[in-house]
C-alpha cells in the first residue's frame, strides 16, 4: 500500500509542476484490490506527502487516514466499477483540454496522425454537477470504448492500467488539445487525404490485433 502512496505522490507533483493540475483542482486514484487510494480535497498536488492520501472503499467511506478524501470521488468510484480492467482513474482541469470541454467540443481532428492513432478521438459527455452522483452522468455512454472523456464545462476524465500510464495519457491529451489549438490561430488545421487516413486505420487495426 506504501508504494502505491509514492506513486500517487509522485505523479501528482509531477501533474503539478507541468500544469496540468492546479493548486485545488484535480484528483487523482488507484485501485487496489476493493480499496481506492485518493488524494485529500483541498490539498496543493505540489505538496502531497504518503501521509495525505485517503484509503476509502466502495461507499466512500475512509478506510485510511485522516484527511478528507477528494470531493470527486464518486467520479472515481463509478469510473472502477464502469472499467473493472482499470486500476487508476486522473481527473484534471487541464488547461487545453478544460478549455474544449467548457466550450462543449469533443477533440477529434483528421489532419493530426498521433490523436488519430492513440486516441481515435475524444468524446465528450454531457454536464454532471460536480461532487454528485449526477458527476458521472454522460460518461458511462463514453468509457467502455474510450480512456478519455471530456465532461462538459468541468475538465477531462482520463483511465488506465496503472497511475503512471494514465498520466502519460493525460499529458498527450492536453499537448494534442494545445497544439489543435494553436493550428486554428494559423489558420487552421488541414486535413490529411482519404487515402492517408485509410492508411492509418490500417494500421491502428494492425496494431490493435498484435496486442491480443
Amino acid at each position: 500500500m506504501e508504494e502505491y502512496k509514492k506513486q500517487l505522490v509522485e505523479v501528482a507533483k509531477i501533474a503539478y509542476d507541468k500544469g496540468i493540475v492546479n493548486a485545488y483542482e484535480g484528483n487523482l486514484s488507484i485501485k487496489v484490490n476493493d480499496l481506492i487510494l485518493i488524494t485529500p480535497s483541498g490539498v496543493c498536488k505540489g505538496v502531497l506527502t504518503k501521509d495525505m492520501i485517503s484509503v476509502i472503499d466502495f461507499d466512500g467511506n475512509i478506510i485510511e487516514g485522516s484527511y478528507k478524501q477528494s470531493s470527486e470521488y464518486k467520479l472515481h468510484v463509478m469510473s472502477y466499477i464502469k472499467r473493472p480492467d482499470i486500476k487508476a482513474v486522473i481527473h484534471a482541469h487541464a488547461p487545453y483540454t478544460t478549455a474544449y470541454a467548457v466550450a462543449n467540443k469533443a477533440i477529434e481532428t483528421k489532419a493530426y496522425p498521433e490523436m488519430i492513432m492513440f486516441f481515435g478521438r475524444i468524446p465528450l459527455a454531457e454536464y454532471g454537477t460536480p461532487s454528485t452522483d449526477e458527476i458521472f452522468r454522460g460518461v458511462d455512454k463514453y468509457l467502455h470504448r474510450h480512456d478519455a472523456v471530456l465532461l462538459a464545462n468541468h475538465g477531462i476524465l482520463v483511465v488506465g492500467d496503472c497511475i503512471h500510464s494514465t498520466f502519460y495519457k493525460l499529458e498527450a491529451a492536453e499537448s494534442i488539445a494545445r497544439v489543435l489549438m494553436l493550428a486554428e490561430s494559423l489558420g487552421g488545421a488541414k486535413d490529411l487525404s482519404d487515402e492517408n487516413l485509410e492508411r492509418l486505420e490500417m494500421i491502428k487495426a494492425r496494431n490493435k490485433k498484435e496486442k491480443t
